[in-house]
């Protein structure tokens, strides 16, 4: 359905036959690298804004355990990280 950042149209010929009709597979970290721009580092991982294959903007979604997403009860609603926007 989805192959080097273009939908094929012979699966997609609109969003309602494509969500029926494909399912997101697992990306291996090669994969989140080359088509997110996501890759890991030392303590983390790094999030790249452009990837060399056009894809804009990056988002990664942290679990708790096999089933479920990590659900943060923010205080104030505040929520805090550090970015390193060196080049």
């Amino acid at each position: 359905c989805y192959t080097d950042g273009v939908w094929n149209e012979r699966f997609c010929p609109d969003s309602q036959t494509c969500a029926k009709g494909c399912a997101v597979e697992g990306v291996d970290a090669e994969g989140y690298e080359k088509n997110y721009g996501i890759r890991t580092v030392s303590g983390g991982i790094e999030l790249q804004f452009v990837t060399a294959g056009g894809n804009v903007g990056s988002r990664v979604y942290l679990t708790d355990g096999e089933e479920a997403y990590k659900v943060f009860k923010l205080k104030n609603r505040e929520f805090t990280f550090d970015v390193d926007v060196a080049s």
